[in-house]
């Protein structure tokens, strides 16, 4: 049982790290290049486009301040946010699908297991008072 836990951990923690990875360098590279198509498609004058976006990344209190900008713009560049975490989260889920195969065909040669499905219970824990058959023993 123990064993099977820390498998299950350490797996876990190897899995996260590489999903996380993955996932930080899909976004660094899409994020502002998002930001910037959707701000532009929103009337952001192509001159403002650098400094806009990297305000509206960085520091977004001086994002009013950038010529040209107005809420409309801000809100396609929010949108363009989503749209570059959301296109960048699904390389971690293609990243999942092979990991998840791998566990399929394992369970597909795992043994049968019905020989240690009894109903034995290997200890008796009590909790709070004591019952009448361990005040028997």
């Amino acid at each position: 049982m123990a064993l099977s836990l820390s498998v299950r951990v350490i797996g876990g923690s190897i899995g996260y790290a590489i999903y996380y990875n993955i996932f930080v360098n899909k976004l660094t590279a899409r994020l502002p290049a998002y930001v910037a198509k959707f701000a532009i498609g929103a009337g952001l004058p192509a001159s403002s486009a650098t400094t806009f976006v990297e305000a509206f990344l960085t520091n977004p209190a001086k994002v009013t301040s950038i010529p040209g900008v107005n809420a409309a713009i801000i809100a396609a560049a929010t949108k363009g946010t989503q749209w570059a975490y959301a296109d960048s989260l699904k390389y971690v889920w293609y990243t999942s699908i092979p990991f998840g195969i791998c566990a399929v065909m394992a369970c597909a040669f795992l043994g049968n297991t019905s020989r240690f499905m009894t109903n034995r219970v290997a200890a008796h824990i009590i909790h709070g008072e004591k019952t009448e058959a361990v005040e028997k023993q």
